[in-house]
């Protein structure tokens, strides 16, 4: 989506003079941000260290989006889920464009080392998609396996899988045959992990028609008969391997979450945190269409 495209993201306020001021977007909107919390991200701390004897610096991020960075900054600060932004988003009208922000928000997270940060975005974006009673977007589809670069690509890999889940649970039928072919010829390894959730699905003796990508319980604790309609809350998360069946190692930094009445079976058992260092230049396509 175009960046800047809903409004000028406010300047930030911070106490002291130990600030940093970022710069996102081709406008060049302009966030202030105690460098305290800052280097609190390794990404930025890396950048900071240079030159802490000075008070004031700027960090450029033209390539990205400032309605994301200020998804960021909110998480920054608060470290707290993004509820109150999928609210806003229904309140006005604002969807589509949150949904955006919400997958650039998963890529720069991932791009900075920022596993936590990955997890909320990912629950905003299943929370958003509920809201709104949305089937997976083709555009999404295509963006995540086609217009991202293989590096990039890899890091969302848990987005992937919440996006094969969704294909699985909304086209896996006769009718959507058709479509679904479709999207496998353009999306390259797509099949293969469809295939794969397939599997695991049948192996749970769960059944896709029935398993809600957008649904998730508040536990990792869950029988088959409770996990028949939906997902566990870390089944899309980055940390799976090594959080088990027992509590989300996030779960302290997080606001509780949105109570889903049902959710997952199984779980991949690899470890999704992304290794990546470098700071994307990437934005995502705007979707022009109804989702």
């Amino acid at each position: 989506m175009p960046v800047g495209k809903r409004h000028p993201a406010p300047l930030s306020s911070t106490g002291g003079l130990d600030v940093v001021k970022v710069v996102v977007g081709p406008k060049r909107d302009e966030f202030l941000i105690s460098r305290r919390l800052l280097i609190s991200c390794e990404y930025f701390r890396a950048r900071l260290g240079f030159a802490r004897a000075q008070s004031f610096l700027v960090i450029r991020l033209e390539g990205q989006c400032p309605d994301m960075f200020r998804l960021f900054e909110y998480w920054l600060t608060e470290r707290k889920g993004l509820s109150k932004f999928v609210d806003n988003a229904e309140f006005d009208d604002s969807c589509e464009e949150l949904h955006w922000d919400l997958v650039n928000l998963q890529l720069f997270a991932a791009n900075i080392g920022e596993a936590a940060l990955q997890d909320v975005a990912m629950d905003a974006l299943q929370d958003l998609y509920l809201r709104c009673n949305w089937e997976i977007d083709p555009d999404l589809v295509k963006y995540v396996y086609t217009e991202c670069d293989p590096e990039a690509s890899y890091c969302l890999r848990s987005l992937r899988r919440w996006i094969v889940a969704m294909i699985a649970w909304g086209m896996g039928d006769t009718e959507a045959g058709g479509a679904l072919e479709t999207v496998f010829g353009e999306c390259v390894g797509l099949r293969e992990e469809y295939d794969s959730h397939l599997h695991k699905v049948a192996e749970s003796k769960l059944d896709v028609d029935y398993k809600n990508p957008q649904l998730r319980l508040p536990s990792n604790y869950l029988r088959n008969g409770e996990r028949q309609f939906g997902y566990r809350q870390c089944s899309f998360h980055t940390h799976r391997s090594a959080v088990g069946q027992g509590r989300c190692p996030h779960a302290h930094s997080l606001s509780p979450f949105i109570y889903s009445p049902l959710t997952d079976g199984y779980v991949e058992s690899d470890s999704d945190r992304s290794d990546s260092q470098a700071g994307s230049r990437m934005t995502s396509p705007f979707r022009k269409g109804a989702i």
